[in-house]
């Protein structure tokens, strides 16, 4: 059976999140297609994004819009931040599969895919290795750079899968670099087990490596090998079909896009808002934690020091995955935790502990220990919920 494949040049990254959304909606309706998608980015039209399970507080909108970009939060993903403009293109697999752990997961699919990015490169003449989902490295000398960021998630329904390769072909232009710096927080802890210090010193342009290393290729030869690889690790197929988007896709595309650009979306999980709707009298803890993963823990504790309420955010992935409307794996430690004393670390480890324990829910590269860690930092530094400063807003005074 042959993969379709659909280019779309010119466009917001925004579109990622509609594309993911359209394809969810095509498989319960039964017209889905395994289909790769090439996106495409222009100067004109640059978009910063923050992932599903990232804090609505960490992107102020406002000043992305006034520096010219778009904001969005992804849909069908985990990670962090990004920035997407020319030079930056992005590869996105949407097949079936069934989930079955422990066979077909998270971290087995997101294996798959990096280790087709790995291969693809290999061919082409550089020494590339997969490290860990989201990274796969290029070795230049004694150093290692990031050149294509990478996962794979499982969305909506048990056999839906979608994952992508995001090709760090060209430098990121001035502006956006500016605009990333300036119009996200970024979390200090992330960067804790790094040799370097920032999102960009990890990463190299895949265009400047081949120049020093006198490989000749272009960046259409990278999308093609790219594409090869992956059609073949994660449908099993190997023919790849050009086709366009039927106008009914590209209606409803440009129907949803304007939604994961508001603030009702990049605000959907929001430790501000978890605060307004606290009871008066409750306690903010708030705390990043750095294991493989960036992990932020937001916890309301009421006057008694109970847990009644919380948000597990940051760069990791889970199952079940946020939708549209369901919070996924945090709904289950919400539950977990409700009613815990945020003191009784045995407690806390036991509600976190039956969360890992259920056969639907999966964190890659996360231990229990890692959230239990996480909530105990939070649960150190409480205060009233109305002393909360979105951190954003605290890092620019």
């Amino acid at each position: 059976m042959s993969v379709r494949r659909v280019e779309m040049t010119g466009v917001p990254n925004s579109y990622w999140s509609a594309i993911d959304n359209l394809m969810a909606q095509e498989m319960l309706e039964g017209t889905f297609r395994n289909t790769v998608v090439v996106l495409r980015f222009s100067q004109e039209r640059p978009s910063l994004s923050i992932g599903v399970n990232d804090d609505g507080d960490r992107m102020d909108t406002r000043r992305v819009r006034e520096r010219g970009h778009v904001p969005f939060r992804h849909l069908c993903c985990g990670g962090g931040a990004g920035a997407f403009t020319e030079g930056l293109p992005l590869i996105l697999y949407y097949y079936r599969k069934s989930y079955e752990k422990p066979h077909v997961t998270l971290l087995s699919q997101s294996d798959l895919n990096g280790w087709a990015n790995a291969a693809a490169l290999r061919r082409l003449g550089f020494a590339a290795e997969y490290r860990a989902i989201g990274d796969t490295e290029i070795l230049f000398g004694e150093a290692r750079y990031k050149v294509i960021a990478s996962y794979a998630g499982n969305y909506a329904l048990p056999d839906y899968w979608s994952a992508c390769s995001s090709i760090i072909w060209g430098a990121l232009p001035s502006p956006t670099a500016q605009a990333y710096v300036e119009c996200l927080h970024h979390y200090p802890e992330k960067f804790e087990d790094k040799e370097t210090k920032t999102p960009q010193a990890r990463m190299k342009p895949l265009q400047e490596v081949t120049q020093q290393q006198g490989i000749s290729i272009r960046l259409e030869d990278v999308i093609e090998a790219v594409i090869r690889e992956n059609v073949k690790a994660l449908m099993g197929e190997e023919i790849v079909v050009p086709e366009s988007w039927t106008r009914e896709e590209e209606e409803e595309l440009a129907r949803t896009v304007p939604f994961f650009e508001s603030e009702t979306w990049i605000r959907r999980l929001s430790t501000k808002r978890m605060c307004a709707m606290a009871p008066s009298g409750s306690r903010l803890g708030r705390a990043a934690y750095k294991s493989r993963k960036l992990i932020v823990a937001s916890l309301v504790v009421d006057g008694r020091g109970e847990i009644r309420d919380c948000l597990l955010t940051g760069d990791f992935y889970w199952r079940p995955q946020p939708t549209l409307f369901s919070f996924g794996a945090l709904e289950y430690f919400r539950d977990a935790l409700r009613g815990v004393l945020v003191t009784k670390e045995d407690e806390i480890r036991d509600a976190v502990e039956s969360v890992f324990s259920r056969p639907d829910f999966e964190m890659p590269l996360i231990q229990p220990e890692d959230i239990v860690r996480a909530i105990q930092k939070a649960g150190e530094r409480l205060i009233p919920v109305e002393a909360y400063e979105e951190p954003f807003r605290a890092q620019v005074k």
